[in-house]
This record gives C-alpha cells, sequence and structure tokens, in this order.
C-alpha cells in the first residue's frame, strides 16, 4: 500500500492539471498597429467587407462599443473602421484512450468491501506511463480558430492609420457569439500598437 500511494499522488496531479490547460478558451489573443496618430474628436464609419446577418450584427457591436468610447458614428465620417471575420478549422488526430489509473470497487452498500487500483506502466493497445499505445480515439490537436480583423482608414487622405487582429478559440463557444466577445478588445485598443495581448472574452 505505501507504495502505492506516491502513484496515486502523481495522478491526481496530472488531473488536477487539466482545467489550468482549458482555461485558455476563456480568452482571445490582440494583435495591433498603429501607423499614424488617429485623429481626435473625428468620426467613423463602420464598415463590413460582406454582408451577412453574422457581420451586420458585429457591425452593431462595434458601433455602441465605438459610442460607448466617446467616438462619434456617421455614415459619412473621414475615417472607416473596416472588419472581416475569419475561421480556421481546427485538426484532430486518432490517438487512443491512454490509461494510467484505473478503480475498481464492489460489494457492500457503497461498493467499497473489495476495492482495487491497478496503475498502468505499459500497454501496447491503450497506452500507458511509458507509451501512448494503438488504440482507437479522437485527440484535438489545434482547436477551431476564429478571427475578427479591422482596419482604420483615413479616406480623405487615402492612408492607413491602423489596423488589428483578434484571435480566440472557439471552445465551448457559438461562432457569432465568440466573435461579438472579441469586439470591445479591438475598440480599447484603437490607435494603440499591441502585440500578443491576452484579453477575456466577455
Amino acid at each position: 500500500m505505501t507504495r502505492v500511494l506516491p502513484v496515486l499522488f502523481v495522478c491526481l496531479a496530472v488531473v488536477a492539471a487539466g482545467p489550468a490547460a482549458a482555461q485558455g478558451t476563456d480568452q482571445g489573443l490582440l494583435n495591433a498597429v498603429a501607423y499614424q496618430p488617429v485623429p481626435a474628436d473625428t468620426a467613423i464609419r463602420v464598415r463590413p467587407l460582406d454582408n451577412s446577418d453574422d457581420n451586420l450584427v458585429v457591425q452593431k457591436d462595434l458601433e455602441e462599443a465605438l459610442r460607448g468610447a466617446g467616438y462619434t458614428v456617421a455614415e459619412d465620417a473621414p475615417l472607416v473602421l473596416t472588419f472581416e471575420i475569419r475561421n480556421e478549422q481546427g485538426a484532430w488526430s486518432d490517438s487512443g484512450t491512454r490509461t494510467l489509473l484505473e478503480l475498481q470497487a464492489r460489494g457492500g452498500e457503497t461498493g467499497g468491501e473489495s476495492a482495487r487500483a491497478r496503475f498502468n506502466i505499459f500497454d501496447s493497445g491503450r497506452g500507458g506511463l511509458l507509451n501512448r499505445g494503438r488504440g482507437k480515439g479522437t485527440t484535438i490537436v489545434t482547436p477551431t480558430m476564429y478571427r475578427l480583423d479591422a482596419t482604420l482608414d483615413d479616406r480623405t487622405a487615402g492612408r492607413r492609420l491602423w489596423q488589428a487582429w483578434t484571435t480566440a478559440p472557439l471552445g465551448q463557444w457559438t461562432a457569432l457569439p465568440l466573435t461579438r466577445a472579441m469586439v470591445p478588445a479591438v475598440v480599447d485598443n484603437i490607435g494603440q500598437t499591441v502585440r500578443r495581448q491576452p484579453f477575456a472574452l466577455r
């Protein structure tokens, strides 16, 4: 029994590390480049690259966020904020179900009168501590990512002032809510240069 306890602690540590790795699904990543200063008190027009239903929803979100940040939104504005939504489908692999620890209990009212634990060191089929195994199973290699691109141009001077792109994993989200959750990060950083800045999806 004394030899089993250290093994159990190692396995519990591995299991406990799982939720920490999944926390990234509630975060996005922002990059932005400022080419020219954004003039103060200048109106902005929001323009999607295509008029899909989802883009029209995101357009309204951007306009509301801009007003909330103190910008004026107008159709004939000299500055134009153009945006595009893109996605990159994730990849999966058939890697098998790897089992390190198996617990079994039988008998009694709580099922614990005959209990045993099996620590799997090596299993050619399912895999163990020392190998991955050959069993069938689906593992996500790269998650599906969504990206919101935005550019701010001065159409009167014909020059680009600012550009930004945000990315976030789909995770437990659906496409439109995930894209809408990236809008605040874009508006909050207009005119700024940002490199790989994480932000909370909200």
